[in-house]
Order: structure tokens, then sequence, then C-alpha cells
């Protein structure tokens, strides 16, 4: 039976630091043979050198000359006992005769004390000098030979037998104590390498803990690590992204919580708290007004308590400019007025952090104001957060609208005013003007078969080289269509912000609309979004009439990407049957969004005007704009139709791609 070995999981830190240790041992092992071996050989070398000289020495001693060979004697004896090194020191006739020598017989280790004679002394160093006696070890033992030379006769030479004993010891010596200061700096090397790893291993982990949050939904967490290496790039991009992340949800929990209600009060109370809450602050003050007195408002909803309802606040007509200029929050002490509005503010608000005025923003007129007190520590606001609270609040100021109109709509007497109501809030859903695009020309109409008809168009800038584009078509007619239309634009102009995709964007509007709408209600839509740097339409189909294309050499084709209406079917079943579709389009192409008000329009002979035919007027449309194409189509059906009366809404959108 065979058992599986261990596995064995080593900790990040625990490998940084064995490598590390490794790389100390082995540059360390490395240098110090190599300095010790470095050493030895320059040591042996010098010893050499030493010898040489002093054999040198010995041959320079011209007595010679007289067959004197006794004059080397004392010299020889004298070298021998300043110099415990050298072994034997033999000078040799040219006939190779032992003629001068001399002995270290402390070197010998006789144990006998009587003294040698010249003849054993002699024997001993010609067995020494021709390597007859294993003198230690051969590598702790040399010789250094030199001739004796007398102008261009050669009287012999004199050869040294030295001892390395001494120098290997002391080399052994040395070798230990660096092995010594080596166990000292590998501690210290064990050290540092855990110091090392604890300053990287320490942020991954803190990096490691807040991205397991991440994926359990704890968004919005922020690392405290201010390196500059790459670590710490990397904990500023998670904090960014977490930011994100975190402000990504608040909207669109936000954005979902705000439509679950029409009621004005609870609408109020919801985005003061939501607010308050998401921003760290200590109170949020929300005041409505404006219409027809301009800069007077009154409290409707304090967070978490503040003044009465009811109270009043009043700004003149510069800080109104200011807030209008960008739509966008400003610090209190900004505006003319701060001292007026700091005394409608909690005795907190004046203590420590910002206190921020947001305008709510409906239609180009200031209908409110938000003021929020900022927390009690620093930092104050940033200019993210800011951000977020002009986009909560421009959602907010939707839904107040349409909480408004509602309550307008239900206020008045019924028969009487609805349609007129109802007609009002239809007509201020749609464009009130050309919209413009650099590269585009768009025009688009609505024209109720009745005072209050069910379809609905819009056009609207995303940024500075998009824009999107939706037409829809509400079942029914009257207040009970005008409305759902208010709810859809309130939710869309939400959604824009959320999602670039239309796929996504009506899959969660038809996701919302399920939870609000009729059962007997649902709404045909096509939504568009128009990249005018890349000549990009990309555009998902809802049930909706096609979308007719024709290009600049008068191709036409009708586009019919697979959807199901808006309330009919929720989750998974809507989102399985409808396709995104991208379409990229040239300069002279035309696109023509409509609804079935143009296909199905009748004669009098119940003849429907019907989709070849739209096709074929498509081709020889010739309307020098897009305002011209569609006066050319109205004209087109109205003498197809003559003086049938019309049963349905015509809406149609014209989009001209321009040189």
């Amino acid at each position: 039976m065979h058992h599986p070995l261990p596995k064995y999981n080593f900790s990040l830190r625990l490998k940084i630091t064995l490598l590390f240790l490794m790389l100390v041992i082995v540059m360390m092992a490395t240098i110090g043979y190599i300095f010790t071996v470095r050493e030895l050989d320059l040591s042996k070398e010098q010893m050499k050198v030493s010898m040489e000289r002093l054999a040198n020495n010995i041959a320079a001693i011209r007595s010679v000359e007289t067959e004197d060979w006794d004059v080397y004697q004392t010299y020889i004896d004298n070298q021998i006992k300043v110099n415990p090194d050298i072994i034997y020191v033999a000078i040799f006739d040219d006939q190779n005769r032992l003629r001068v020598h001399a002995l270290n017989r402390d070197w010998l280790e006789l144990e006998s004390s009587r003294p040698l004679t010249r003849m054993e002394q002699g024997g001993i160093i010609m067995q020494l000098d021709q390597r007859q006696i294993a003198s230690e070890s051969q590598r702790d033992f040399e010789r250094q030979s030199v001739q004796i030379m007398v102008g261009a006769r050669n009287l012999g030479r004199v050869n040294i037998g030295f001892s390395l004993v001494d120098l290997n010891d002391e080399m052994k010596r040395n070798l230990r104590r660096n092995l010594l200061i080596d166990s000292v700096f590998l501690l210290l090397a064990v050290l540092l390498a855990f110091f090392i790893g604890s300053r990287i291993i320490n942020p991954l982990g803190k990096l490691t803990a807040a991205m397991a949050g991440i994926a359990q939904g704890k968004h919005g967490q922020q690392l405290q690590i201010t390196s500059r290496d790459e670590i710490g790039k990397m904990a500023s991009t998670f904090n960014y992204m977490s930011r994100g992340l975190q402000e990504k949800q608040i909207i669109e929990n936000y954005s979902r919580e705000l439509g679950v209600t029409i009621e004005l009060e609870k609408i109020a109370r919801f985005i003061t708290g939501r607010i308050g809450a998401a921003l760290r602050a200590r109170a949020g003050l929300l005041y409505l007004g404006g219409r027809e007195a301009a800069g007077r408002f009154e409290l409707v909803s304090a967070w978490p308590e503040g003044p009465a309802a009811g109270a009043r606040l009043e700004i003149g007509e510069e800080s109104i400019a200011l807030l209008l200029e960008g739509c966008s929050a400003r610090p209190l002490t900004t505006l003319p007025d701060h001292a007026a509005l700091r005394s409608v503010l909690r005795a907190g608000c004046e203590a420590t952090g910002e206190a921020l005025v947001a305008p709510v923003v409906i239609k180009e007129a200031l209908r409110g104001i938000f003021i929020l007190c900022g927390p009690q520590e620093p930092p104050d606001y940033s200019e993210d957060e800011i951000r977020l609270l002009d986009t909560l609040l421009s959602q907010g100021g939707i839904a107040i609208e349409n909480a408004l109109l509602y309550e307008e709509l239900a206020g008045q007497e019924r028969l009487k005013q609805e349609f007129e109501i109802a007609r009002r809030v239809q007509q201020s859903l749609l464009p009130q003007e050309t919209l413009r695009m650099t590269g585009l020309d768009i025009d688009g109409i609505c024209i109720p078969a009745e005072e209050i008809g069910g379809d609905y168009f819009d056009f609207f800038t995303l940024d500075g080289h998009t824009l999107g584009i939706t037409i829809a078509d509400v079942t029914g007619k009257g207040t009970s269509a005008a409305f759902y239309m208010a709810v859809i634009k309130g939710m869309m102009l939400s959604l824009t912000s959320i999602y670039r995709s239309p796929k996504e964007l009506l899959s969660e509007l038809n996701r919302r609309l399920l939870g609000t709408m009729e059962k007997k209600i649902f709404v045909t839509m096509t939504y568009a979004v128009i990249n005018v740097e890349q000549r990009l339409m990309v555009f998902a189909r809802a049930g909706h009439s096609a979308l007719i294309r024709r290009t600049g050499d008068a191709r036409v084709e009708s586009l019919t990407p697979r959807g199901i209406s808006l309330g009919l079917a929720g989750g998974g079943h809507f989102e399985e049957h409808i396709i995104e579709q991208r379409v990229r389009y040239e300069p002279g192409d035309l696109f023509l969004f409509y609804t079935d008000g143009i296909s199905e329009a009748m004669n009098r002979g119940r003849q429907e005007f019907g989709e070849e035919r739209l096709l074929a007027w498509a081709a020889r449309a010739a309307g020098p704009s897009a305002g011209a194409i569609r006066q050319e189509l109205l004209e087109q059906v109205g003498e197809f139709t003559r003086s049938a009366p019309r049963h349905d809404d015509i809406t149609l959108v014209t989009v001209r791609a321009l040189q």
C-alpha cells in the first residue's frame, strides 16, 4: 500500500526568508572560499619569494672562487636559527656534491637527544632534498633552488627546504575566525530576512483579507498602505476599485428602492436618510419649493433629527445662480447667503466638518435645497463623495418630480383635469429641443391619437461622444399610460448612469417594472447607444417595431434582433430572449425609429401602410435633414390615410450620419 507524501504548504513569508538565507549563505561561502584560498596562495607565494631571496643572498657570497666553502657555514647556520620555517640549507658544487649544509634539528623531532654528526645531517638533507623522506606532507614542504654563478662560471647551487606548516595552521585559524564572523552575519541575515519578509507580507496579507471581504460583499474597504512601491500601487488601485464598487452598490440600491413608492413624504424621508448614511453625515435637511416663488423653500425631511417640518428657507438670486452652475454641491461658506443658511442648521453642524449645499434641479430649475452636515472627524468630503451626492440627488429629483406630478394629478378634479395634467406630464417627458451631437443630425416627434398617448421617445448625451436614443409604446392611452411614461423616464435616467449595455439596461428596467406595473400593462421599447467617434450603434429591442437603416448607397434593411416586451416575463426568461445588435454606420446612413402607429396606419379601405411600403419610401427619401425626412414621412403617411381617423399614436425619431 502506497502512502502519498505529505504536502507542505509554506507561507510566502517563509519562502522569502529561506530564499534570502540561501542567497546569503551561498554568497558568504563563495566569498569566504575565494578569500581564504587567495590569502593562502598569496602567503605561499610570499614565502617562496622570501626563500628565493635568501637563496640568492647565499649564492651571492663570492668567496667561493677560492674554493672556501666553509665561508657559507656561518651564514646559513644563522639563517636556520632566525627563521624557524627553514628545514635545511644545502650548497652543492658544480659536481652535485654536498659541500655545505645546515639542518633545523628542532624540526626533526628526534627521540634521541644526542647531537647528529655532520655526515648524519648530510644524509638526512640529501633524502629531504630528493623527497625520499615524507616531510609532514608534500603540501607542507617546499624547496627553492638557486644557481651559484660567478661571471659565466657555474659553481653549484643553493637549495633551501622550508616548511608551510605554520602558514597552513594560520590559515586554519583564520578560517575558524571567518566561520565565526560568518555565523554572526548569518544570524543578522536571518533577522533581516524576517524583517524584509514582514514588510512585504504584512501588506499583502491585508490586501488578501480586504479582497476576501470584497468577495463577500463588504465594499468600501480602504487599505492604509502608503508605500510607493508596487504593493503601494496595488493598494491604491484596490482602494479606488473598492470605492467604485461601493458607489455602484449604493447607486443601484438607492435607485431600486427609490422606485418602490410614489408618495412624496416617503421619497423625501428616504432621500435624506439614505444620502446622510452613505456620506457619513451628522445631519441632512431637504427643502422643496421654488416653482411659484423662486428662492423660497420649505423643509420636508430632516435626518436623523432636526428642525420641525415646515421650516422655511429663502436664498437670493446670486446663490441660486451658483447652485445651478454645474448643478453640483458646494461648501456652504461659498454662498453669499451662508449666514442665513447656517441659522437653520442644528447647532452640532457648526462645530467641525464641512457643510454642503446641493441643488435639487428639475428641468433646469432649482426645485429644492439639500443641506448636508459633514462628519465630526476630518477629512471633509472628497470630490468622489461630492460626485456621488450629485448623482443621488439627480435621481432623487426625478422621483420627487414624479411624486409632485402625481400629487398634482390626484388633487385635481379627476375627470376634468386628468387629461390636461397627463398631457403636460407626457410633453414634459419628451425632448423639448433637438439634440446636437457632432456627426449626427437627430429629430423626433410624438403625435398622440388622443390628447394623451402611450408613446414615448427620448435622446440624451451619455458623455462627450456617446448618446442614448430610446423609443417606447405603452399599452393603453390616457393618464395611466402617461404615468407609466413618467415612471419609465425616471428609471431610464437613473439606469443610464449605471448601464451602458442596452441589453443589461432593458433587463434591469424589466425587473423593476414587473414590481410596479399592472398585469395588463406592458411596454415595447428599443434602446440604442451611439458612439460617434467609433461610428457604432449598439441597440436592443424589447418587442418593439423594427429599426430601419438606409445606407448611403440607398440600400435598405430592417433590423429586428430578438426581444420580448417589458412587463411580460421576468428574470432569466426575459434575458434569454433579448439580443444586443451592433451596427457600424457610415456618413450618409439614415436610421428610422418608429412605433406601430406608422406601420399600422390605415386608410378608409382598412389597408395598413405596412413595413414594406415604409421600406420602399425609405429607399427614396430625399430630405436634406433629419427634420425634413421626418416631415416627408408624415406627409407620406397622411397622403395614404387621407381623411381616415387616426387610431394609434405616431412617434418617429430620425437619425442621419453626417460627413
